[in-house]
């Protein structure tokens, strides 16, 4: 397997794990210093948008990537679609990759898979639901809060929320002693 391709299927569910990881944090502070020091009307506008692009770093390359990638990643190292759904690849990014069948089509019926679906949830009502939150939160907390809506749906009110400068991510929960990896912990700003 190449590393091209491994390093593209890292960087997308690094991504999806944590949007903010794909904002050049050096170019955000470098427009926040040209936004402070521009003393012209215009130039401080110039520089107000400058620093609105840096902060809402565009992910669209990251996922021409992933797509790219991971089928032939996939196949190398035997991973199953179910398995990219199960981290919160969303279906349409699976389709694309050429790894499509990864969920259920359902039509009507009962669900062939496993366990119940979350409820659907509009990303409005995730991102309404965050500022019922404490000041430090989970993704999981968020759904919870707002009364379902599924991983990639509660990860994008997040990161919209991150884009806005209403919510930073801290990372890896300090405090985490469960199995698995940590959630990532979010603040409100």
């Amino acid at each position: 397997m190449s590393n091209e391709a491994e390093a593209a299927v890292r960087r997308y569910l690094a991504y999806l794990d944590d949007p903010s990881s794909v904002v050049d944090q050096d170019l955000v502070r470098a427009a926040e210093e040209a936004f402070e020091a521009a003393s012209d009307p215009l130039a401080k506008l110039h520089a107000a948008a400058d620093l609105e692009r840096a902060r809402a770093a565009d992910p669209s390359g990251i996922e021409d990537e992933f797509v790219r990638h991971a089928k032939a990643y996939s196949a190398a190292e035997d991973i199953p679609a179910e398995a990219f759904a199960a981290v919160g690849v969303p279906g349409d990014v699976l389709e694309r990759a050429g790894l499509a069948g990864a969920r259920p089509r359902r039509s009507g019926g009962r669900r062939s898979s496993s366990g119940p679906r979350a409820p659907q949830v509009p990303v409005s009502q995730i991102k309404a639901a965050v500022s019922q939150l404490p000041k430090r939160f989970t993704l999981a907390q968020v759904a919870e809060r707002a009364g379902g809506g599924s991983p990639a749906t509660v990860r994008k009110a997040v990161e919209e929320l991150i884009i806005e400068g209403r919510v930073t991510s801290l990372g890896p929960k300090p405090d985490h002693s469960g199995p698995g990896r940590a959630p990532t912990l979010y603040e409100q700003v």
